[in-house]
């Protein structure tokens, strides 16, 4: 059995910014106003995904729709790891 201490760097990284579970309504109004700048993914400590999408404009707007299909995932897997923390 793993714990914390056992966890990969990256991934005791992610779960040391992401700070407490996060708001499902505010990820997913981010990804509707501002998805092709990446703010959502900001919001999920996703800072290099965040800043990939803001250079490219959300991949001209294409990356970010694409993104809508797996921001949920994402949100559920911090929140999962936030509440085991």
């Amino acid at each position: 059995m793993r714990t914390n201490h056992d966890q990969h760097p990256a991934a005791a990284a992610t779960a040391r910014r992401a700070r407490g579970p996060k708001n499902p309504t505010v990820t997913w109004v981010l990804w509707m106003l501002l998805g092709p700048l990446g703010v959502h993914r900001y919001y999920l400590g996703d800072w290099k995904m965040g800043l990939g999408m803001t250079l490219t404009l959300g991949g001209l707007a294409f990356w970010s729709l694409i993104d809508g299909l797996f921001v949920g995932r994402r949100l559920r897997r911090l929140n999962t790891a936030a509440t085991a923390i």
